[in-house]
């Protein structure tokens, strides 16, 4: 595995990644969003390549807590997962997982314990973001959009990471676990 130098823009990781895809005989690109204008950005520049695109998100059925510049919670809800978006995505034929990320913690009140972080933290020594890619690409897996085994590029922004994905609980299996080929960033 190895790093390239940085991305400036999503613009660039798309143009990019979309190359390295087509040099490397990749199927699957595995975008995470929460909105819609980046994916069709890099569904357009998709078209007539052969490579299909599936987008990832979260959270599935429940509400996103994020902290405002106040330091309240306040809830919010991914704008991919309205239904005008959604409808959107489905007249493009653009597959749409939307899933709980595989090492996010059970939320246990009166804990803080998560047996996931010192996963987190590892794939992040690649680079900041390839735990929420590697995520990405198991989300596709788990809910039978993508077979294991695939070759698939997964973006985040910023970041993409070249990988031979696998379902989440095989993630360290040794023949069938998830293999990382090459992080872009």
């Amino acid at each position: 595995m190895k790093n390239t130098n940085k991305i400036n823009n999503i613009d660039q990781l798309f143009e990019e990644t979309k190359i390295y895809a087509q040099n490397n005989n990749i199927e699957y690109i595995i975008l995470f969003a929460k909105g819609v204008e980046n994916v069709l950005k890099l569904n357009n520049m998709l078209k007539d390549s052969g490579i299909k695109l599936v987008v990832t998100t979260f959270p599935s059925n429940q509400v996103l807590y994020l902290e405002n510049e106040d330091g309240e919670l306040e809830e919010n809800y991914p704008e991919i997962l309205d239904s005008e978006n959604i409808s959107i995505l489905e007249e493009k034929d653009i597959s749409l997982v939307s899933s709980t990320l595989p090492l996010e913690p059970i939320i246990t009140p009166g804990t803080n314990t998560n047996p996931y972080s010192i996963i987190k933290m590892t794939l992040d020594l690649f680079g900041e973001g390839t735990s929420l890619a590697v995520q990405s690409a198991l989300m596709p897996v788990d809910n039978g959009y993508i077979k294991p085994s695939t070759r698939v590029l997964s973006l985040i922004s910023g970041l993409a990471v070249d990988l031979e994905t696998t379902n989440s609980r095989f993630l360290f299996h040794p023949d069938k676990g998830l293999k990382i080929n090459h992080v872009i960033k």
